[in-house]
C-alpha cells in the first residue's frame, strides 16, 4: 500500500504542478522532475539520410531543405531554455509551448497558421502513459517527450535502411508512422493485461489468495485508464481524416483509416477486459461468500450435533437429592453411566444421520432437479 500511496502522491504532484490561478495564458512552467534533454535531428529524402545531434537550435530552420523531410526529436524536457528557443525559431504559439511542457494532455489535434499540433500517449505497463507532442510544419516535424526512451527507434531504422515507402513520402506520412507506432504499442500491453487477468482468475478459483482481488482492482483501473486514452486517440484520428483543415493528403487517409481500425480493435479488446475484470471481482466476492457459508454450515453441524449431548450431560450433572426414588433413579443403576454415554452418542448420531439425509455435508452433491 505504501508504494501505491507514493505513486499517487507523485501523480498528484505532477498534475497540480501548474501556473498559479489567474496567470497569463501561455505561462511556461518547468515540468515536475524532468529528464535531461537530448536533441536529435534527421534529414532525409529518397536518396540521402543525414543524422545529427546538434547542441543549438538557431540554424535548424535556416538549414531546412525544401525537398527533404526534417525530423527534430527532443527527448527530455529539463532544458526549458532550449525548448523555448526551438519553439521560437519555428514560430510555435505560446499556448502550444505551455501544452508541450504539461505532461497531462489528452490525445488531441489543433490547427495553427503554419503548423499542426498533435499529442499521442505511449502506453507503459505499470506507470502512467508518456506523452509525445508532435509539431508538423510544411517540410518538418518536431517531436517532444519527457521520457528519454526512444519509442520511435523503429521508425528511425526504417528511414536509415530505406524500408517501406517512408523515404519517398512527405512529412504527413512520417506523422502517420509515429501515430501508428504508438497505437501498435497498445497491442502487447493489452495482451499482458489479458494474461494477468487470466492468472488472477486461476488464483481465485484454486487458491483464493487475498492479493488476487488487489491485483484485479489495479488491473481494472489501468484498463479503464487506457480505454479512455485510446478513445481520445480514436477521436483524434477520425478528426484527421474528416476535418477539412487536416494536413494529411487524401492518399494518406487510407493509412489513417487502418490506424483507426487498430484503435477500434484495441478498444473492443479493452472493453472485454473491463468486463472480465468486473466478472472476476464478482466471482471472488461470490466464492468468498460461498466459502463463508460452507464454514458456517460445518460449524452449525458440529454445534447441532453436540447440543443433545450437552443437554444430557447437563441434565445428569444437576445435584438433586438421591434419597427420593423419583430424582434420577438411574444414578443408583449399575448401567447408568454406560446408558448415559450411549444416549449421548445415539442423539449425536441421529443428528448426523439427519444432516446426511438432508445433504448438508460440503462433500455431498446437491439434489438435482428432475
Amino acid at each position: 500500500m505504501s508504494k501505491i500511496k507514493k505513486k499517487l502522491r507523485k501523480n498528484y504532484d505532477k498534475f497540480f504542478h501548474r501556473p498559479p490561478p489567474g496567470s497569463s495564458p501561455g505561462t511556461v512552467i518547468a515540468p515536475f522532475d524532468p529528464n535531461p534533454t537530448r536533441l536529435l535531428t534527421m534529414v532525409y529524402d529518397s536518396e540521402i539520410v543525414d543524422i545529427d545531434s546538434p547542441t543549438t537550435v538557431k540554424n535548424l530552420k535556416q538549414d531546412l531543405k525544401p525537398n527533404a523531410v526534417t525530423w527534430i526529436s527532443l527527448l527530455g524536457l529539463q532544458n526549458i531554455t532550449l525548448i523555448q528557443e526551438l519553439c521560437q525559431v519555428f514560430g510555435i504559439h505560446r499556448l502550444t509551448v505551455e501544452d508541450v511542457l504539461n505532461p497531462y494532455q489528452r490525445p488531441k489535434v489543433e490547427y495553427f497558421d503554419h503548423y499542426t499540433y498533435l499529442t499521442v500517449h505511449v502506453p507503459t505497463l505499470d506507470t502512467d502513459s508518456d506523452v509525445i507532442s508532435i509539431l508538423m510544419g510544411d517540410t518538418w516535424i518536431i517531436t517532444l517527450q519527457d521520457d528519454t526512451s526512444d519509442y520511435l527507434e523503429a521508425i528511425r531504422n526504417r528511414i536509415q535502411k530505406k524500408i517501406g515507402q517512408i523515404r519517398t513520402r512527405d512529412r504527413s506520412y512520417l506523422c502517420y508512422a509515429i501515430i501508428d507506432t504508438v497505437i501498435d504499442l497498445y497491442f502487447p500491453l493489452t495482451e499482458n493485461y489479458a494474461q494477468r487477468i487470466e492468472s488472477a482468475e486461476t488464483d481465485i478459483l484454486h487458491a483464493l489468495k487475498p492479493v488476487a482481488i488487489i491485483d484485479i482492482f489495479h488491473l481494472r483501473s489501468k484498463v479503464n485508464f487506457f480505454h479512455r486514452i485510446l478513445w481520445s486517440h480514436n477521436q483524434m484520428i477520425s478528426q484527421l481524416i474528416h476535418d477539412p483543415e487536416t494536413p494529411f493528403h487524401e492518399e494518406s487517409w487510407v493509412y489513417l483509416r487502418d490506424c483507426f481500425d487498430h484503435t477500434m480493435q484495441i478498444l473492443e479488446f479493452l472493453e472485454n477486459l473491463k468486463e472480465n475484470a468486473k466478472t472476476l471481482i464478482d466471482l471472488h466476492l461470490s466464492l468468498q461468500g460461498n466459502r463463508s457459508n460452507e464454514i458456517m454450515k460445518v460449524l452449525t453441524i458440529i454445534t447441532a450435533t453436540f447440543i443433545p449431548m450437552t443437554f444430557i450431560s447437563g441434565l445428569y450433572g444437576m445435584n438433586f437429592d438421591t434419597s427420593s426414588p423419583l430424582n434420577m433413579p438411574e444414578l443408583h443403576w449399575q448401567y447408568g453411566y454406560p446408558f448415559a454415554i450411549l444416549l449421548m452418542f445415539t442423539a449425536g448420531g441421529s443428528m448426523l444421520f439427519y444432516f446426511y439425509k438432508q445433504r448438508w455435508f460440503p462433500s455431498q452433491p446437491r439434489h438435482s432437479n428432475p
